[in-house]
C-alpha cells in the first residue's frame, strides 16, 4: 500500500497499490533535450538530474535534510511505512526529505499536478551519501516532437494562473487533506501549503479543557486556513462553542460539533480557522 502526500500535505492517508505502471516519459522520436529552465539552475551546490523514463536516484545522507525540486507542484505516492525510516514533506514544487536511518532503495512517485506526469524517485540512504549536495533539481527531458505543443503553450496569455479559492473551497480542501480517501486527497492548483508550528496552543478554546495542536496550513491568494486538532481532556462530553475561540478569524468550521469524553473514540476532531494572515498572526 502507498500513502499520498499532496503538495505538501500534512495528512498521511493510505493510497494506491504499489504496482505503479511505468511513467510516461519523452517519446523515442528525436534526441531528448532539456527545457530552457535548466540554465537557470546552473548554480553551486545543486545537483541536477534529467528524468527520461528511467527512475531518478536520490542519495540521502542520514540525519541531514535534502531538497528535491521538481518541475512543478506535485502529489507524492509513498509507501505507507516510509515514515519509519524517513521524514518527508512536499510544499509547492519542493520535496523536503530527511533519512532517519540508513536504508536500501525505496521508490516514491511524484505526480505533477499540471498534466499528471509521474516521476519515480528511488531513495537510498547511507554513509555513501554523506557528500550529497543540499538540493537535487529534477528536469523532464523532451524531444523535438514536443516543440509544436510547447510553442503553442508559450504563446498563451500570461494571466492563465489558476483562480484563487474562496473561504469555503479552502476549508473543504483542508478537510480533504485530513479526512478524505487517498483518491480525493490531492493537491489543487491555486492552493499552496504553508508551514505552521505544531506546538500545542494554550487556551485556544476558552472555558474548555481541550488540547489544541495545529496540523497544517494552506493559503490561496490572501486567505489562510489552518487545521487544528482538538482533543477533549475532560471526563465529560463537550459541545464545541466556536464563538469561544481565541483569535481574529474570518471563519471557523468544525469537522464535528461534539467531542466525546477523554479517552473515547470520539474525543478528537479538527477545526478549520480562516484568516487573512498566517495562523500565529491571527491568535
Amino acid at each position: 500500500m502507498r500513502q499520498v502526500i499532496a503538495a505538501s500535505v500534512i495528512s498521511k492517508v493510505a493510497a494506491q497499490q504499489s504496482g505503479q505502471t511505468p511513467p510516461t516519459g519523452a517519446t523515442s522520436t528525436g534526441k531528448p533535450r532539456l527545457n530552457n529552465d535548466r540554465r537557470a539552475a546552473d548554480r553551486a551546490g545543486v545537483e541536477r538530474a534529467v528524468f527520461d523514463r528511467h527512475p531518478v536516484r536520490v542519495a540521502l545522507p542520514v540525519g541531514r535534510e535534502r531538497l528535491i525540486t521538481l518541475p512543478g507542484p506535485a502529489a507524492l505516492h509513498v509507501p505507507h511505512d516510509l515514515d519509519a525510516v524517513a521524514r518527508i514533506e512536499a510544499i509547492d514544487r519542493t520535496i523536503y526529505v530527511t533519512a532517519l536511518v540508513p536504508f536500501a532503495q525505496i521508490r516514491i512517485v511524484a505526480e505533477l499536478i499540471d498534466g499528471g506526469q509521474q516521476i519515480p524517485l528511488d531513495l537510498v540512504a547511507g554513509p555513501q551519501a554523506a557528500q550529497a549536495s543540499a538540493e537535487l533539481e529534477v528536469f523532464v527531458a523532451r524531444t523535438r516532437s514536443d516543440e509544436p505543443a510547447l510553442s503553442a503553450a508559450g504563446s498563451a496569455p500570461a494571466d492563465s494562473a489558476p483562480p484563487a479559492a474562496d473561504m469555503v473551497e479552502l476549508t473543504r480542501f483542508a478537510s480533504r487533506m485530513l479526512y478524505a480517501p487517498a483518491r480525493l486527497a490531492t493537491a489543487q492548483p491555486g492552493i499552496q501549503q504553508v508551514q505552521v508550528g505544531q506546538q500545542p496552543v494554550s487556551g485556544l478554546l476558552r472555558g474548555a479543557r481541550v488540547l489544541a495542536v495545529p496540523m497544517g496550513q494552506w493559503r490561496s491568494a490572501g486567505l489562510y486556513v489552518t487545521a487544528v486538532r482538538l482533543t477533549n481532556q475532560s471526563a465529560l462530553p463537550l459541545e464545541l462553542q466556536l464563538e469561544q475561540l481565541r483569535g481574529r478569524w474570518l471563519a471557523a468550521t468544525a469537522q464535528h460539533g461534539r467531542l466525546g469524553a477523554a479517552g473515547s473514540q470520539t474525543d478528537t476532531t479538527a477545526v478549520y480557522l480562516t484568516c487573512e494572515r498566517a495562523f500565529e498572526s491571527c491568535l
